[in-house]
């Protein structure tokens, strides 16, 4: 197992990093275990897997797998099994070392899926569903050698407004306990369209926030967004801000780690951010 002796210790101890991903997502790296030491030398209480779930049928060039056993599966209900295995022999094994390991999945959000993630939730134990809303028509927007093509074909106003449109509907389904990283589209969007994309994100925020409000359901601040170049977290301050006035809860910390070295990622700062020192799962 590799050593994570060189991550420093949090000074904030008790917090619970509640997006994750191991290498059961085709597009992270590192084993369950790995992840967990790194959580340990973190000083963390719990950590949440929330690996890639994408299905979308209509999904114009997505990756809808899994990796199960280093081979690439199709995302299905079934293929689901080993993770939801993994992560319950995580939970055994890291509990009493000081480690709560929770099973969630981050779903890729498309119209139409509320079957699928029924499903889901009918046939596992899964107390962390999210969100992800990853694509604009069924075209992914948040991959490096992707987003050109998707947002080639929209103009600024009608990207912002195909995205709000989606987070309002993922929101009204009831289904998800958290929405992703919030404002996803500055991740390649404020490279694209500039600064317009931002404003109008805020413009454009009433409504996203009225379906959050009235569903329950929660946002989490996502600190990759540091990771990928950009200002803040997401969602950025001034849309966090106001998603806290609207009443919009903001539970969650998630570093959306792809590798071991990212658990916890400026947590020290981000948890100032949230609504609880403590950031876990309630039923």
């Amino acid at each position: 197992m590799p050593d994570y002796s060189h991550l420093e210790p949090l000074f904030l101890t008790g917090l619970a990093d509640y997006h994750v991903h191991c290498n059961f997502s085709i597009d992270a790296e590192g084993s369950i275990d790995d992840y967990c030491q790194a959580g340990l030398r973190r000083g963390l209480a719990e950590m949440c897997f929330t690996t890639h779930y994408d299905s979308n049928p209509a999904g114009k060039g997505a990756d809808s797998f899994i990796r199960v056993d280093g081979k690439n599966t199709p995302a299905t209900v079934d293929n689901l099994a080993p993770y939801v295995d993994a992560v319950a022999a995580a939970h055994d094994k890291y509990f009493s070392q000081g480690l709560a390991v929770t099973l969630g999945l981050e779903f890729g959000w498309y119209a139409g899926c509320e079957e699928e993630v029924q499903k889901l939730q009918d046939r596992y134990p899964i107390e962390y569903m999210m969100a992800g809303i990853h694509e604009l028509d069924d075209l992914c927007f948040c991959c490096h050698n992707r987003f050109e093509a998707c947002f080639s074909r929209y103009s600024v106003e009608e990207a912002v407004e195909k995205y709000a449109g989606d987070v309002c509907r993922a929101a009204a389904s009831g289904l998800f306990r958290t929405i992703a990283h919030l404002d996803y589209l500055r991740k390649y969007g404020c490279e694209f369209y500039g600064e317009r994309l931002e404003q109008l994100l805020l413009e454009r925020s009433g409504d996203m926030f009225a379906a959050l409000k009235d569903s329950e359901t929660t946002l989490e601040i996502n600190t990759s967004a540091m990771r990928k170049g950009l200002d803040g977290y997401f969602p950025g301050m001034a849309m966090a801000n106001r998603a806290r006035r609207a009443g919009v809860d903001i539970r969650y910390l998630g570093s959306d780690a792809h590798r071991p070295e990212d658990v916890a990622f400026d947590f020290d700062a981000a948890a100032a951010l949230v609504n609880s020192s403590i950031v876990a799962c309630e039923d």
